[in-house]
């Protein structure tokens, strides 16, 4: 507990000419514990004012000089009633004299002959009454000061709902002025809907007799505002209101909510806020019996809009996408990016150049395919970026509700799952998931596990094929090629294991070892005696894209001792296809120390002359697949041809692989291929195998 503070005493200043009576009011009030101060006439009192100001002042009226009245009206200037209370001692008890003692600015009166005992009481009573209004007074300044500094709106009204008073805080906007207010009707003052809300507002807060409150929105000149009362009761029949305008905390709140539920970007839903609208779906649909579509779509090339165009491009390319979408379906499609107002189209960036579309009315299933086509259809057509015009497709997967999946997590992983499978089948498709499809993502990710572990334990090995003049059949070079040897599944293909390395991020560290393990090997058959005259490593684009490719080639030639002159790097002709001039000029610089560069598989994607001559090229490699029509096709056998012609007329040196016969052998031959591979001459083989046909010098 605190410790109780001891209790001053009163102090009292007694102004009486007359020294008896001086006397006889001393010892009263020190009877009733005040300590008492004296002054025998008014200047003298003056004088112990300008350092001593008393709890109570006790004037005798008639004194000489100034008396007891005017004494009084000077006190008054500094002192106010409660402040200083005044009590005037008079032998007059005529009506004037006690108006004027009022008037001057008195307390109270006492008339002479005086009753000692009821003196002591009543100058007790003065004291105590200019106290309790002084405290009121402060409390009613305090009061005034709270409702000024907080930015509220405080109404009193009574059980009816008539206003019995009104105060605006600082800054409050209640649209109100006080005059129009009290002694009116809620009903009169506020919307209908609203003056019924208040009303049963207050009608609980006195019946239940506790704090109520409610939100209401009213139209102002500037537009329409929130706000939040608070009723608490005020006696038996009274509510006070206070009224708070939260229009900015609203605000506040829509922005938190867009950042948390929407895509700053298109201003539109994002993944969360779409799970949380699809569970809803699928809750409507299991209701209903219904059958649910979900289409998840992916942009075919979106990065490389992004790595040519930049990155600015690519976020109004996404923004002219989910128009597109919302321009172009039907209304009760649900595409993933719903509307801010909840009706019509739906749409929502998932991510990236991620759309998902939300078929919940689905009469007939074969109707999702013809969506999907039209979607990819609508997609493909060419958008307008500023200056540029830029064409994507799309690849989708589609899960369907509740064969697929029965709540949103799992239906969009299905629908995701199903979409990757369109992509590895060649992209710009639609694919309706599987339950396989599950089975070989399990496996995938297996696979991915189990090549990080490969990689750790040095599972994978290098096997080389020969290259050969294809006059003589000397071998001019060998052709590195990774194999996997998995100590449970055996020998695992390159065209299993190669994509899930560039997808997981894997090629890039096994590319590196790749390429390091060849220029090792290249240097050890040297120093054998094994003649090489050059050692050829397949790089994959995303190796090439790397942060320091060119850095990392140049530090495995210094690291190995391999002479820059005896390497090639095939590239693929995608990279052709992304004329990044700084990737361009540290390849240049590659060339300036010797190495060699091929382009893979040439003829198969979407290469042109004019990308071949930007880039330090030494050879075209023929793909196989044109190779194994011949002789007899006569469009393979054209391609072929044309290829080495242009090679030649470019001063490129040209190689076929997949030469598996003579009669292949004999048209390269005739059409003045350099160069032959395949297995007609010789397999894949350990570098054992190799180095004996390498010290034979020719096949």
């Amino acid at each position: 507990m605190p410790t109780p503070q001891p209790t001053r005493q009163a102090t009292a200043l007694i102004v009486d000419d007359d020294d008896v009576m001086r006397l006889l009011e001393y010892e009263t009030l020190s009877q009733f514990d005040f300590v008492v101060h004296e002054a025998s006439d008014a200047q003298a009192a003056l004088t112990l004012l300008s350092t001593l100001v008393p709890d109570l002042l006790l004037l005798d009226v008639d004194m000489p000089g100034m008396n007891g009245f005017e004494l009084c009206r000077r006190v008054r200037q500094r002192w106010d009633m409660t402040r200083l209370p005044i009590i005037m001692v008079t032998g007059m008890d005529d009506l004037d004299s006690i108006n004027e003692a009022y008037q001057s600015g008195a307390n109270d009166f006492v008339s002479k002959p005086i009753n000692w005992p009821i003196l002591g009481h009543r100058a007790r009573y003065v004291l105590r009454s200019a106290q309790a209004v002084r405290e009121l007074h402060e409390l009613k300044e305090k009061q005034a000061a709270i409702v000024q500094a907080i930015p509220d709106t405080i109404f009193l009204t009574d059980r009816q709902g008539n206003y019995l008073d009104f105060k605006a805080g600082l800054g409050a906007t209640p649209g109100l002025a006080p005059k129009t207010v009290v002694d009116r009707h809620v009903a009169d003052i506020l919307p209908g809907e609203v003056a019924e809300l208040v009303l049963r507002a207050i009608e609980r807060t006195l019946q239940e007799d506790r704090i109520e409150s409610l939100v209401y929105k009213l139209p102002l000149a500037d537009g329409m505002h929130h706000y939040e009362a608070r009723l608490a009761p005020s006696g038996a029949d009274k509510v006070v209101i206070v009224v708070r305008d939260i229009t900015l905390q609203k605000l506040n709140e829509d922005r938190i909510r867009r950042l948390a539920y929407f895509d700053t970007l298109t201003g539109m839903p994002n993944r969360q806020s779409f799970l949380e609208r699809l569970d809803d779906e699928l809750l409507r649909a299991r209701r209903q019996g219904r059958v649910v579509a979900l289409l998840f779509l992916d942009l075919d090339g979106f990065k490389r809009v992004n790595d040519t165009l930049g990155h600015g491009v690519g976020d109004q390319l996404l923004q002219a996408v989910a128009d597109r979408l919302k321009e172009r379906l039907r209304g009760d499609d649900f595409v993933a990016r719903p509307a801010l107002d909840g009706s019509g189209t739906h749409l929502a960036r998932l991510g990236g150049d991620e759309f998902t579309v939300v078929l919940p009315h689905l009469d007939d299933a074969q109707v999702v395919g013809l969506i999907a086509d039209r979607l990819q259809a609508m997609l493909g057509q060419p958008f307008h970026i500023g200056a540029q015009e830029v064409t994507v497709t799309s690849s989708m997967g589609i899960a369907l509700f509740p064969d697929d999946g029965d709540d949103a997590s799992t239906l969009l992983k299905h629908a995701d799952t199903a979409m990757y499978h369109a992509k590895s089948l060649g992209r710009n498709n639609w694919q309706l998931y599987d339950r396989s499809l599950t089975t070989a993502a399990v496996r995938r990710l297996a696979l991915e596990n189990d090549m990080r572990k490969g990689i750790e334990r040095d599972e994978f090995r290098l096997f080389y094929q020969p290259q050969v003049l294809a006059t003589d059949g000397t071998i001019v070079g060998v052709e590195a090629l990774l194999r996997w040897q998995h100590p449970e599944h055996g020998l695992v293909s390159p065209g299993e294991f190669i994509p899930v390395a560039e997808d997981s991020g894997l090629m890039v560290p096994l590319g590196e070892w790749v390429l390091r393990t060849a220029c090792r090997q290249l240097v050890a058959w040297q120093e054998r005696g094994a003649a090489v005259p050059r050692v050829a490593v397949n790089v994959s684009a995303t190796q090439v894209r790397g942060a320091d490719f060119i850095g990392t080639v140049a530090s495995i030639i210094d690291e190995t001792g391999i002479g820059a002159d005896r390497l090639e790097l095939e590239l693929t002709e995608s990279i052709l296809m992304d004329p990044d001039m700084r990737r361009i000029e540290g390849l240049s610089r590659l060339r300036a120390r010797g190495v060699h560069f091929s382009i893979d598989d040439f003829g198969t994607g979407y290469s042109s002359l004019s990308y071949v001559k930007r880039f330090p090229i030494t050879m075209l490699k023929i793909d196989q697949s044109f190779v194994r029509g011949l002789p007899e096709s006569a469009n393979d056998a054209g391609i072929t041809t044309a290829i080495i012609a242009m090679a030649r007329s470019l001063g490129l040196e040209v190689i076929a692989e997949g030469v598996e016969n003579s009669q292949q052998a004999d048209f390269l031959r005739r059409a003045q291929c350099d160069k032959l591979q395949g297995y007609l001459f010789s397999r894949p083989l350990p570098p054992a195998e190799v180095e004996r046909l390498l010290l034979q010098g020719r096949i």
